[in-house]
């Protein structure tokens, strides 16, 4: 009973609280979802406001036209958006492509070039809210697309008096490979606290390409800024202002990284971002909203903790190797089947070999995330520069 286990034990009392906390929101997001999926954005909108979709393009142009496309094939009336393009220092074609559409469409789509941008991609996000002509903004990125209601959806629950919303996410390659599979299984999780944050009266979590926002409330809290996650910065800044945030049914298609150093790469810049966010705005929460943005930017930190609690703590301490290998297992085998039943009653699929095989990664791909977490922070210690990594398409 000496110091170091009278620290694991506090540790793990601390990791036990903060997943419990997680696990109330999201099981209470996942009623709320599946219970009022496909009703509660039926809202009638008897006239339709003019709306601004904002969409920063930079080295996208393998994907940009299924962007556009998905956006010109929404079912909004078209007299009532402007597509707005912000070019931001391509080395393709991504702006010849943006400027052919914008002759297909003219007075539709408006293409801007920033030739000078030492902002990245904040500049170009306020560039574009600079000159859209609507109140209502609507950010999306150049590989996503957006389902065919989504603006319908955004719009009519914006009219609700919910000015900052946040959409879902749904992944189009899931069934890629195993990775492509977990990615598609934690955005489902980030669904469920988005919708869980919203129904217990707490700031659901924006992303960046699924953003709908007052532009009045934009410019007083003062923009975007430059960050490595410029949408959980501009997030932070919302909270801190009181503003809420909600969300709505519309629905995002993604195409994440496929392979591990890809995603490796991604997730070092988002927990990086993360990191950074925490240690700008963190002070001691005098509300419920201030403690939940802490418990969420902090929420990569206690995943690595937890990582290096149930492997490293018992290779470093334990007595006998064996008793390592068991410990190992079971949190092998306890993810494998938590997975398991997260797809039979949550998805409610049927488990065929393809997602028990891809299922079986699920705890490498918790270990992938620890790491990307633990080098993140290191980064920021040693004050190392992380750089904005785009997949490869």
């Amino acid at each position: 009973m000496g110091l170091g286990f009278f620290l694991y034990v506090f540790a793990e009392g601390i990791l036990f609280a903060f997943f419990l906390y997680w696990s109330f929101i999201i099981a209470n997001g996942a009623y709320y979802h599946l219970k009022c999926k496909g009703r509660s954005a039926k809202m009638p909108v008897f006239e339709y406001p003019m709306i601004s979709i904002i969409m920063p393009v930079k080295n996208e142009e393998k994907t940009l036209p299924f962007s556009i496309d998905s956006i010109i094939k929404n079912d909004y009336p078209k007299d009532k958006m402007e597509i707005i393009i912000v070019e931001d220092g391509s080395v393709d074609r991504t702006y010849d492509i943006a400027k052919n559409y914008e002759g297909l469409y003219p007075g539709l789509i408006k293409v801007y070039k920033l030739e000078s941008n030492d902002k990245g991609k904040a500049g170009a996000l306020n560039f574009g809210a600079k000159m859209a002509t609507s109140r209502i903004l609507v950010f999306v990125d150049a590989d996503t697309r957006i389902g065919r209601d989504y603006l319908k959806k955004a719009v009519a629950k914006f009219l609700t008096d919910k000015r900052v919303l946040v959409g879902l996410t749904a992944v189009r390659n899931r069934k890629r490979n195993w990775l492509s599979f977990m990615v598609s299984l934690e955005s489902d999780l980030i669904n469920y606290i988005i919708r869980g944050s919203e129904k217990l009266g707490l700031p659901s979590p924006i992303v960046g390409y699924s953003l709908v926002i007052d532009k009045e409330i934009l410019e007083k809290v003062g923009g975007f800024r430059k960050s490595l996650t410029e949408d959980i910065d501009l997030w932070a800044r919302l909270v801190m202002s009181k503003v809420k945030v909600g969300s709505f049914e519309g629905v995002v298609y993604i195409e994440p990284p496929a392979t591990i150093t890809d995603f490796f790469k991604q997730r070092l810049r988002w927990y990086k971002g993360y990191i950074d966010t925490l240690d700008l705005y963190f002070k001691v929460p005098r509300d419920k909203k201030t403690f939940h943005m802490i418990m969420y930017l902090a929420m990569p930190l206690f995943g690595a903790l937890s990582t290096l609690l149930s492997i490293g703590f018992s290779l470093l301490k334990s007595l006998y190797l064996l008793y390592s290998i068991a410990g190992f297992t079971l949190n092998y085998v306890g993810v494998f089947i938590i997975v398991l039943i997260y797809l039979k009653y949550f998805y409610k699929e049927k488990i065929d070999s393809l997602k028990v095989k891809y299922s079986m990664f699920s705890y490498l791909y918790f270990i992938l995330m620890s790491l990307s977490t633990i080098a993140a922070l290191f980064s920021k210690v040693l004050g190392i520069e992380i750089k904005w990594h785009r997949k490869p398409r």
